[in-house]
């Protein structure tokens, strides 16, 4: 995980600002102007909808928001100005920043009013101030129907908010699959009441859409691809992350628990109905971060994580496993352990895998995994890490998948000391109950 710095930008002047004019010019005026208040109309009508041009909707907007020749600081101080409760709309375009966006105002909505999210574009490619693209701090903020790309660091960033929401957005980088690119897409942490739905996340250089330690989550809907790893959720409580294609990354969906943060556990995380496939992309991950150690070609990754229930998905193309439950201390074999951390349990327990359809997965492991020298490589790969031999740690449907378990990192190479009968892992558990949020 990155450290995520929140700075104040001085050139954020709240000094410049937001004309209340009834515009009759297009967005991207030579005098400059960029911003309008659509005042308690809904900027249904009038002069104000024409700064956006002709047949674009502004019902429901509280402000519009054009580019201009400074949007730093326009669409900074119409995000200053608006009220609790507000929609600031901005006008398709595409909008050039030079510095982090930060949204401190609750209950405050940025919605793209183009007829698709690729005519609103947030583009941070010249930005020399501030680690992230748009940042929020504030409770109740939403985001929607829009683009953001070529963020030096994450793209959307959401900290300490309860109740937030990304929607139909999409974040990506022009440079493709590059490690230079922002570690995460969307990327709320220490978050409540979080929903990502209906976005296209491409790029990132760790996760694309990623939840830290965080609670009441859904993740839905959502197409995750070119990234390290696909969706990702960390340190977390109570999620729900379905119906989401991810496919060519370097890993499809990772359920991680870490060590030496300061919410110690990820606990039920319910992965399901999701399409996981064609995860085989080089990992391009920052040396020396966790991801970075994720051999690539897994659809879903387990780590130190408890009550995780992965059901339901169709699983198949992963060139080294379809599934991996593994704890801290197989990770270690990889990437040097940090500080100890005496407070955070190291292994994956009561993970439940059932009704998932496998195909052709395992055919082509990268290392160390192809050190097992079994191909094609069963569905469900268990590092068998467990504090009681068969206390249903990891439970199989009485229905499973192909199954190895390694007893061991240490016997990752020795398949005398393997096992692939699942017998002492078949048992039933009650489903995990549906996320709701507020």
């Amino acid at each position: 995980m990155r450290t995520h710095r929140l700075l104040l930008s001085s050139i954020l002047l709240a000094s410049v600002p937001v004309l209340a004019l009834p515009l009759a010019a297009g967005c991207g005026d030579d005098t400059g102007t960029g911003a309008s208040s659509a005042g308690g109309s809904g900027g249904g009508g009038g002069g104000d909808a024409l700064l956006c041009g002709e047949g674009v909707d502004t019902t429901g907007c509280s402000v519009l928001v054009a580019p201009s020749q400074d949007d730093t600081s326009y669409v900074q101080t119409a995000l200053i100005e608006a009220e609790s409760g507000s929609t600031v709309c901005m006008c398709p375009g595409t909008y050039s920043f030079n510095n982090e966006i930060q949204v401190n105002t609750t209950d405050l909505t940025i919605r793209g009013i183009g007829a698709t999210r690729d005519e609103v574009v947030l583009d941070f490619a010249g930005q020399m101030g501030g680690d992230d693209g748009l940042t929020a701090t504030a409770d109740g903020f939403t985001v929607e129907n829009l683009s953001v790309k070529n963020s030096p660091g994450n793209g959307i960033v959401a900290t300490g908010v309860d109740g937030v929401v990304f929607r139909n957005l999409k974040v990506f980088w022009d440079a493709g699959s590059s490690e230079d690119n922002g570690a995460y897409a969307v990327y709320p942490v220490s978050s409540s009441n979080v929903l990502i739905e209906d976005c296209e996340i491409v790029g990132a250089a760790d996760a694309g859409a990623y939840v830290g330690q965080s609670t009441n989550i859904i993740v839905r809907n959502n197409d995750v691809h070119g990234n390290v790893a696909g969706i990702e959720i960390e340190n977390s409580t109570d999620a729900e992350v379905y119906g989401n294609r991810a496919y060519d990354n370097a890993a499809g969906i990772l359920v991680f628990a870490l060590p030496n943060l300061d919410k110690k556990d990820g606990i039920r995380c319910d992965v399901h109905d999701n399409e996981i496939y064609e995860n085989n992309r080089d990992n391009f991950g920052e040396p020396g971060t966790t991801v970075a150690a994720v051999p690539p070609g897994i659809g879903v990754l387990i780590l130190a994580a408890d009550v995780t229930h992965v059901h339901d998905n169709n699983i198949h193309d992963n060139d080294t496993v379809g599934i991996v439950v593994v704890s801290m201390e197989t990770l270690a074999v990889l990437i040097p352990p940090g500080e100890p951390d005496p407070d955070h349990d190291p292994d994956s327990e009561d993970t439940y895998i059932y009704a998932n359809t496998f195909t052709n997965n395992g055919t082509a492991p990268h290392e160390p995994i192809d050190l097992i020298d079994v191909v094609p490589l069963e569905d469900v790969l268990f590092d068998g890490v467990e504090k009681m031999p068969g206390s249903a740690e990891l439970c199989l449907s009485m229905q499973p998948p192909t199954f190895r378990n390694i007893h061991g990192v240490q016997n990752i190479a020795n398949q005398a000391e393997h096992t692939t009968d699942p017998t002492p892992h078949l048992c039933d558990k009650d489903p995990l109950p549906a996320i709701v949020l507020p």
